[in-house]
């Protein structure tokens, strides 16, 4: 006769087995795995630092310091690792730069809670720099975020100045000078190293502020005056600082000089144009005030509103004054910016200029000369009760140019611009039947494009 054996598996109870194990087996077990799994000490260690927030006991033998420091370390190999590839590819994968910029969060995190110690940090200064050297990694900015979070002594700052003057280059020069200036309080080793490297205009700005912030006034206005005639590249803060000076003292012959100065380096020239214009008008100087206004509208641009521009003159001028120049004004406006031309058409209440100009032109060309996707659609919205059949046109016409030889986005543009000119042919002119009409033989024309079809299916 034969036994029937039990095949059924016996549940191992791995909780209860855990429990029961003494303190030698169990520190046995755990390094038997860190053996086999090295990765899980991180995962320890934050088991631990969770276990100690839970229980805030006294840090007596500095464990927290000791756990902070090791936790800093594992991070910062994780992110090692991949800036290391970065470094030496020149990049990499998105996913990866994320997960190395976790780390990065990780240790700041860590520096926040400051239980991180000085060696540590000057250890794990010299090894983070062997990575920030390279500088070809796109790491660069987040490395150096994380340097000036872990510095809070005077010690650390000096050590971080020292790493970076073991590479010498302008910009490691400008954050040593700031370190200086803002963190060490080194008004002596700032000036000197500041004094070397007067360049360009925002040099001399720094400097500016740095005497600003000592309550030398006379200093910061020679540093300014200085830079103006001599600085490089951007020049703004230093004639704004000036202009601002001298206009508060009421002092029209340096705000002119200060203008003059800006003319004759072609720099700032408007800003510093409208900042004379304000002064001679709170002066109440019409005549320099009008001179100067003009003078400004010449260097209007393309990142400027020369809408704007022409209702401040109009707003200011004396009627007799803006009689006899709004035409040039206003020619001249027609050549650089068709649009704000069309503004001011519309204030004029010079509606067929408008729907004609719009009709003919099309899509107009913004200032930066790339295609502005809206076209003139804020001034067809505004005339489409006075012209709604030209403003249909306008649509249909800007509709139609993105069908043949189309895609889907374009196929998208198409759809919108339908949508609005049914909405006039419903709404406005009632007309329902011209609306299925045209629209019918639309489709038909392009009944072999599927896509357009498909965005269309809802009209």
């Amino acid at each position: 006769m034969t036994t029937e054996k039990n095949t059924q598996p016996v549940d191992f109870l791995l909780d209860e087995r855990l429990r029961s194990l003494d303190n030698t087996d169990l520190c046995d077990l755990v390094d038997n795995l860190l053996d086999k799994k090295p990765e899980l000490y991180q995962l320890i260690l934050e088991w631990f630092k969770e276990k100690q927030k839970t229980a805030p006991e006294t840090d007596a033998n500095g464990d927290l310091a000791s756990l902070d420091d090791n936790l800093l370390f594992e991070y910062w190999e994780d992110a090692r690792r991949i800036i290391s590839e970065f470094n030496e590819y020149g990049g990499g994968p998105e996913d990866a730069e994320y997960e190395a910029y976790g780390y990065l969060d990780n240790i700041s995190e860590l520096i926040k809670e400051g239980n991180i110690t000085a060696d540590a940090k000057f250890d794990f200064l010299d090894e983070a720099f062997e990575e920030y050297n390279y500088e070809n990694s796109g790491f660069e900015d987040g490395l150096m975020d994380v340097f000036f979070e872990i510095c809070q002594t005077k010690e650390e700052w000096e050590y971080l100045v020292k790493k970076l003057d073991e590479h010498p280059s302008k910009w490691r020069k400008k954050m040593i000078m700031h370190i200086q200036k803002k963190y060490l309080h080194d008004d002596e080793a700032y000036l000197k190293e500041r004094m070397k490297n007067l360049q360009y205009g925002m040099d001399y700005w720094d400097l500016v502020e740095y005497y600003e912030e000592k309550g030398d006034l006379p200093k910061a206005l020679e540093t300014a005056e200085e830079g103006i005639l001599k600085g490089e590249g951007k020049l703004t803060e230093l004639f704004e600082f000036l202009s601002e000076h001298f206009a508060k003292k009421e002092d029209t012959a340096n705000l002119e000089r200060i203008v003059h100065t800006a003319l004759s380096r072609q720099s700032e020239e408007k800003n510093m144009l409208d900042r004379l214009f304000e002064h001679y008008k709170l002066m109440e100087d019409y005549k320099n005030a009008k001179e100067t206004l003009l003078e400004s509208f010449g260097f209007t641009s393309w990142h400027c509103s020369y809408y704007d521009e022409y209702k401040r003159m109009k707003e200011f001028l004396k009627d007799q004054d803006w009689k006899s120049i709004e035409p040039e004004i206003v020619n001249k406006i027609k050549e650089k910016d068709l649009n704000d031309y069309l503004r001011i058409c519309l204030d004029k209440n010079m509606k067929e200029t408008v729907i004609e100009t719009i009709l003919n032109k099309g899509s107009p060309r913004g200032r930066l000369g790339l295609l502005n996707d809206d076209g003139f659609d804020e001034f067809a919205d505004k005339l489409e009760f006075d012209f709604p059949e030209k403003v249909i046109e306008y649509y249909w016409q800007k509709a139609y140019r993105n069908i043949p030889g189309g895609n889907r986005r374009t196929y998208q543009d198409a759809a919108k611009n339908l949508k609005k000119a049914k909405s006039i042919y419903m709404d406005i002119l009632e007309d329902e039947t011209g609306w299925t009409k045209r629209f019918s033989y639309l489709r038909s024309e392009f009944k072999n494009r599927p896509a357009f079809l498909d965005e269309v299916k809802h009209l």
